[in-house]
Formats: structure tokens, sequence, C-alpha cells
């Protein structure tokens, strides 16, 4: 493989899709449900997706509140990737990307987003999520991408 056929592979790549979806809200649950919702429609797409949380304890703690969204129907899920399944929960850092879509709960910049071809951000507005969520908006902003803003509760 030369050189040329590398950037002409990465031309070919589609373009990375990084998404802020911003509620008019301050309470960690309406975040959460929020979350549950897109998780259920990722479900739904048949897609798979690593929700990366500021730790693991989060993780676990969320994969209780997972358990109970709808008690009708299950959204398949693991934490770790300790069973397969199209959906894990991780703590800061992820073992094995699934390169589908990656939600970022974590504040800091996930590093490897690239490896993915969506990365969703959550906020709410707590001030200290608003002011991290600038800060990643910026190094996107940084390495090219043009992320688009969804306002969830705004009239």
């Amino acid at each position: 493989m030369t050189l040329d056929t590398d950037v002409q592979q990465d031309a070919e790549a589609p373009p990375k899709d990084v998404l802020f979806y911003v509620l008019n809200s301050t309470a960690p649950e309406k975040r959460e449900r929020f979350l549950s919702k897109l998780l259920n429609k990722i479900q739904s797409e048949k897609r798979q997706a690593d929700v990366r949380f500021e730790n693991e304890q989060e993780a676990l703690r969320y994969d209780l509140t997972l358990w109970d969204f709808q008690p009708h129907s299950f959204i398949v899920h693991s934490v770790q990737g300790e069973l397969p399944a199209p959906i894990q929960l991780y703590g800061e850092q992820i073992e094995r990307p699934c390169k589908d879509v990656l939600i970022n709960l974590h504040p800091l910049f996930p590093q490897t987003f690239e490896s993915y071809q969506r990365t969703i951000e959550i906020l709410d507005q707590t001030d200290y999520l608003v002011q991290m969520g600038r800060e990643r908006w910026k190094a996107y902003k940084a390495k090219g991408i043009e992320p688009k803003v969804h306002k969830i509760g705004f009239d």
C-alpha cells in the first residue's frame, strides 16, 4: 500500500458525525431518562453503542437503572464487555470499541472518538457539564469536526 492509497481510503471513509444533545434541565435523572430513550432507539435501529461514564461505579449504577427503564421491553446491554451485547456500559476506558456509536457522558474529551461512526454528547444545564461540554466542543472543532447541536425541552 502506498501513501496515496492510504490517503484515498481515508477520503472515502464516511465523515465522523458528532451530535450534542443539550437538555433544558439540571436533574441527573432527566439526563439518564434521555440516555435510556436514546439507547432504546439505537437498539431498535439494530446498531451498537458504547456508553462512556466517568467511572465504572457510574456504569454499574446506571446498569441497575436501565433494567427498570421499560419493564415490558429490555435493552440488551452489558457492563465492561462482560457479555456479548450490542450496548456496552463502560467507565472511563473502553477496552473493545464497537466502532458504531459512542455516547460520551464523561466530562473529558473521548480520545478514541475517531474509532466510531457517530459520537453523541449529552449535556444538561449544570454549570460543570456546560463548561466541560464547551471544552469538548472546542476539541472536536480542533480536529476538523463540525458538531451538530440538538436542544431538547427548550421553547
